[in-house]
């Protein structure tokens, strides 16, 4: 019988052997000093037109409603470029689980209410990659997303572990225990 909360999940016969999160702290290895400057100067100007459009249109017209609007996807753009993924990045690991079954391994998200559950097959067949560093992380499956010149591929995994090691051995154990 499968442990709470995974009935209807998990088949006959397989089982939970590992349980963890991803380390939420902010990683700042990706931080680089030229781009957040010019990302707040960026989202300066943008924070300046809004403020002057909030004061052009007098009253509460529609203009003046809407004409400062205008200066939020350039605020957004320039945030972003600032460094803002870091934080986002490290809120959406804080909202991230990991599960290691004997078959298979769950990444499982809850963002906003909207709850996921990602299942990748993990057999003898599977590419196991470790990046082992602190964090650590463990790359097994690829998916390719939709971007503006067509597509890209995408590593997915366990990442930012502490253990990353220890995970890894257990699932090349794993493996060997399915040929």
């Amino acid at each position: 019988m499968p442990d709470d909360g995974w009935d209807g999940i998990l088949d006959t016969g397989e089982t939970v052997l590992w349980q963890g999160q991803p380390d939420p702290a902010p990683d700042w290895s990706e931080f680089r000093v030229k781009d957040a400057l010019f990302g707040l100067v960026y989202s300066g100007v943008a924070l300046f037109w809004i403020a002057a459009a909030l004061g052009q249109v007098p009253g509460s017209s529609f203009m003046g409603i809407v004409l400062p609007l205008f200066g939020l996807p350039f605020l957004l753009v320039g945030l972003r470029k600032a460094g803002a993924d870091i934080f986002w990045h490290a809120y959406m690991r804080r909202h991230t689980w990991y599960s290691l079954t004997n078959r298979r391994a769950f990444v499982a998200t809850d963002l906003f209410g909207r709850k996921q559950l990602d299942a990748y097959p993990i057999n003898p067949g599977t590419v196991l990659d470790l990046d082992d560093g602190q964090p650590g992380h463990i790359w097994f499956a690829t998916d390719f997303i939709k971007t503006s010149q067509g597509s890209r591929r995408r590593r997915i995994g366990f990442t930012h572990l502490s253990d990353s090691r220890t995970v890894y051995n257990l699932m090349r154990q794993m493996q060997r225990d399915l040929t």
